[in-house]
């Protein structure tokens, strides 16, 4: 296990170009409808991708890993990649981002999308012991709690960060009143992880089904180096806990974009169960974390393979193989918070037991 950077690139850009592009999407949608709004994301995207150097350097070594690979990762590299790949891919991120303002507006009738594994969804809800959702900043998440909440029984609760996306909840929360109910708030480095164990244990408790997207560690937060397209890359294990301290199942899910205003969601199993963390040391293992290392691992796979079957719906416009180790190493940030320990989603020595131990 290790620790994230303090203040994470995407972090730190969100912050500073978020509030602008949000005021200018909001009118987009509100006055000019879809179609003028997707002709007119041409010139914004265009700004934003010109510059954006961070970005693009990130995104041209992800589509060249996912587009075929690197010298070295054992894929045959079917081209290079080139400016009108990156642009695709900052400019399919744009129109899913338009596409989810309209859905949150009401206007669900204007997409077409398909759900495959809803069934998955259903079964592991009526065990009664909640689920717990993992996706990826890859197509959709709005898209997946929407079309898949729609046919299970009960509703998807989202966790994300409030702290660094303002403006972004507060849009949300107006095109959508509802909106406010369906978050589970991340504190801020100042914040109550308690208030987050617990919301997150009763909305499971309750047999509520909590997402969270797992492939991209906040500040300070464990993680898990694995292979990724191919390299190491870090992966939060707060998520992965969540799931070992309630005993809830794991199931993954991604709304994946297929042309304009279409959607393929799909849902599968991850794990009916995940051990408890510290199994690892009980079965004499070097590594504590060794329980959860499988269940990395398959997550870690399964949005390879996705990633490579659907490259320009990846939204990590940030280096994921930035401050890793080599694969099959975890470390333990050595300050982190004592603060979300019951929920699985803290680092420190404390929380890793305390947290198994539920």
């Amino acid at each position: 296990m290790m620790e994230a950077p303090a203040v994470p690139a995407w972090q730190a850009r969100a912050a500073s170009d978020g509030r602008r592009r949000l005021r200018l999407m909001a009118w987009l949608c509100r006055r000019l409808g879809w179609r003028a709004g997707a002709l007119l994301l041409w010139p914004i995207t265009f700004s934003i991708f010109l510059f954006d150097a961070a970005g693009r350097q990130a995104s041209r070594r992800f589509l060249t890993r996912a587009l075929g690979g690197e010298a070295g990762n054992g894929a045959a590299r079917r081209r290079p990649v080139g400016t009108r790949d990156i642009f695709r891919h900052y400019l399919t991120f744009a129109e899913t981002l338009l596409d989810r303002f309209f859905l949150l507006q009401g206007r669900r009738a204007l997409f077409d999308i398909r759900v495959e594994g809803r069934e998955h969804l259903v079964a592991a809800t009526a065990a009664g012991k909640g689920v717990v959702l993992l996706g990826a900043h890859l197509g959709s998440f709005e898209m997946l709690r929407f079309a898949a909440g729609a046919g299970a029984p009960a509703a998807i609760r989202m966790v994300m960060q409030r702290n660094a996306h303002d403006a972004l909840t507060a849009l949300f929360e107006e095109l959508d009143p509802s909106f406010a109910a369906s978050v589970i708030a991340l504190p801020g480095p100042d914040g109550d992880g308690i208030a987050l164990a617990l919301a997150l244990r009763e909305t499971l408790a309750g047999g509520g089904v909590v997402g969270l997207l797992a492939d991209r560690p906040a500040a300070g937060q464990a993680v898990m180096v694995t292979d990724f397209l191919g390299a190491p890359a870090a992966f939060p294990l707060g998520p992965f806990r969540l799931a070992a301290a309630t005993g809830a199942p794991v199931l993954l899910g991604f709304a994946l974009r297929l042309a304009r205003r279409r959607y393929l969601v799909h849902i599968e199993p991850l794990a009916a169960t995940i051990t408890p963390h510290h199994a690892g040391k009980a079965a004499g293992t070097a590594e504590p974390w060794a329980a959860l290392r499988p269940h990395v691992t398959r997550y870690a796979e399964r949005l390879a393979a996705l990633c490579r079957e659907y490259p320009y719906n990846w939204f990590n416009f940030h280096d994921v193989w930035e401050n890793t180790d080599k694969p099959g190493r975890s470390r333990r940030p050595p300050h982190a918070r004592d603060d979300g320990r019951a929920a699985g989603l803290g680092g420190n020595r404390a929380a890793d037991h305390r947290g198994a131990d539920g």
